[in-house]
């Protein structure tokens, strides 16, 4: 009988001086150092030979697979388990009450951008990896964990992994990256540039938000210098900060982040920015525009559809700008198995007047709830946790499941413990990752003998 909380238990303290260290590497896509061999930058890359270094010290297979992902393997003969993380993260905003970069370990926490999305599940599924090769127990399978360097902005990593890299699909797989105990359905998901030719005097541009999978939490307006905006504006603090300036006024509206799966979590700085203005100076377009947008589900321009399995579609403007002439926005869109997209982003533009731009698409994902992988994962976590209620879910948010045949989302999200994904004061609870650690090591095991 294999005792997993003891084998965890013996890999926790290496898996967190590992981690400290993995989080404190920068691994935001940075377009100015990229190049031949470091496709997402240099922040990237560092994390990436970080993973492959402890790959290299505990003995795997390494493949640095050209930059795009680092591939541990271990196991000569049998069916292959794929197990796929990400080893990017997505930008810092907001004011952090711990360092950014940090992996302090407090109040029973690890803090830093990527302890949970996706740094810590990763690690956790290594050194459970790990545990179960020292103790001789990968036999009559194999096991490749692959991390890539681009799932934040897309997940072209992965996809460079199998079609150019010709990557092994899996006879099973799973992603540490989202929630406890799995996910057997993903919701579809397309990513729109959305444009429309405007003059918005005398506001002369706007910029907000970083990425289009997070909600815009911040959006500075520059305007030509009003004392009237200015009073106005003044009694609106708790939206928004005035820097004056000699000839114009930049005007910071205060949001709140959330992942782009969840819109509704967060307030979205860009929307505040078009109702306060738009009121201001009287302007129709800004007003419909806020109003239009009001309702993350899309009801409030006529894009709603609910889908049995998958439930209500979402939208979420991440990235807006304006520069006197055209203005841009994001649209990270979100839908379920009977929904029509093309029919509910048509809306979007009747109501708007905003032309969008499809830039990427990712299908739905649904899995039978029977089959082997599905009931393999489950039986796992039950074993794990004693948690016999447990049922696999269906979510929002897209993971590498869909990236690769025969895949799902197996945790690592506790309920309770969000653990501020793509927000401010990103944290693990260490009890947590113990715990994945054990986990992680019982479904790879069971995944293994399930697949022979």
């Amino acid at each position: 009988m294999i005792n997993y909380k003891k084998l965890a238990k013996g890999e926790l303290k290496n898996a967190t001086i590992a981690l400290q260290r993995f989080v404190g590497i920068d691994s935001v896509y940075d377009e100015g150092t990229v190049k031949n061999g470091q496709p997402y930058g240099a922040g990237v890359k560092r994390a990436l030979d970080y993973l492959a270094k402890l790959g290299e010290d505990y003995g795997f297979k390494v493949d640095k697979c050209d930059g795009y992902c680092t591939e541990l393997s271990f196991g000569e003969e049998g069916p292959l388990i794929g197990i796929y993380g990400h080893s990017d993260v997505v930008p810092v905003s907001g004011a952090w009450s711990h360092p950014e970069f940090g992996g302090e370990v407090k109040d029973g926490r690890m803090w830093g951008r990527g302890t949970c999305d996706d740094k810590g599940p990763l690690l956790a599924s290594l050194y459970a990896l790990k545990g179960l090769k020292d103790r001789g127990l990968i036999k009559g399978f194999r096991v490749k964990l692959v991390s890539g360097g681009d799932e934040e902005r897309g997940s072209s990593c992965l996809s460079y992994y199998f079609k150019e890299h010709n990557g092994e699909e899996p006879k099973f797989g799973f992603t540490p990256d989202a929630n406890w105990p799995l996910i057997y359905a993903e919701k579809g998901i397309r990513r729109y540039e959305a444009a429309r030719i405007c003059d918005l005097k005398p506001i002369i541009a706007m910029d907000g938000g970083l990425v289009g999978n997070a909600v815009c939490d911040k959006l500075v307006a520059t305007v030509r210098k009003d004392e009237a905006l200015e009073k106005f504006l003044a009694e609106k603090k708790d939206l928004c900060d005035v820097s004056l300036g000699e000839g114009a006024d930049l005007v910071s509206f205060k949001g709140k982040a959330a992942h782009g799966s969840t819109p509704e979590l967060g307030v979205n700085a860009a929307l505040l920015a078009f109702k306060t203005l738009g009121e201001f100076y009287r302007n129709p377009f800004l007003l419909s525009l806020a109003a239009s947008l009001a309702d993350p589900n899309g009801k409030s321009f006529g894009g709603y559809e609910r889908s049995p399995e998958l439930g209500d579609s979402t939208y979420n403007y991440g990235i807006v700008k304006y520069d006197g002439k055209v203005l841009k926005m994001s649209i990270d869109f979100r839908y379920g198995e009977t929904a029509k997209p093309d029919i509910l982003i048509h809306a979007f533009e009747k109501k708007t007047g905003l032309v969008c731009n499809l830039m990427s698409e990712s299908p739905v994902l649904l899995f039978d709830k029977t089959s082997a992988l599905v009931s393999t994962l489950l039986k796992a976590f039950r074993k794990a946790t004693h948690s016999l209620s447990a049922k696999p879910l269906a979510i929002g948010g897209g993971t590498y499941a869909k990236e690769a045949k025969n895949t799902v989302a197996f945790g690592a999200e506790w309920k309770g413990h969000p653990g501020n994904m793509h927000g401010v004061d990103e944290y693990i609870y260490m009890d947590d990752f113990e715990k994945d650690i054990a986990i992680y090591a019982r479904a790879i095991y069971m995944l293994g003998r399930a697949a022979q």
